[in-house]
């Protein structure tokens, strides 16, 4: 029983920290942004690199997010077995797609952002006719 409530313990605080995780990505990639486009006029290089910058921290929020989501699958398995007939679960379900697959999509459009972003702070520097 005491394995059973510390599984369960681990689980609840990673679930509470799953629906605190997208707020920060938001925050931290929106702000690399901000800063990027505010360089455009000033300085593209620096847009450039933080735009750069931005499109990496996406890509490694969601490796981070993978590696949750298989910790998170793990503490599920164990207490689906320890709550047998009882266990509630939608982890077999495809669609619709778990909340880590949703942050991790939404993560591959933010790079796909970041690096439009690099393209267009980078096309007035190799062909003038860009120029804004």
């Amino acid at each position: 029983m005491k394995f059973y409530k510390e599984q369960y313990t681990h689980f609840r605080a990673m679930n509470d920290i799953l629906y605190k995780i997208p707020p920060l990505f938001s925050v931290a990639i929106g702000g690399l942004w901000y800063f990027a486009a505010t360089q455009l006029k000033s300085d593209r290089i620096i847009a450039v690199g933080i735009f750069l910058f931005a499109a990496v921290v996406s890509v490694c929020s969601v490796f981070i997010m993978k590696r949750f989501s298989l910790a998170f699958s793990r503490y599920l398995t164990n207490l689906n077995a320890l709550d047998g007939a009882y266990a509630v679960s939608l982890k077999d379900q495809t669609f619709p797609p778990s909340t880590v697959k949703i942050i991790q999509f939404l993560l591959w459009v933010a790079t796909a952002i970041s690096v439009g972003g690099v393209t267009y702070a980078v096309m007035p520097l190799f062909c003038p006719a860009f120029a804004t």
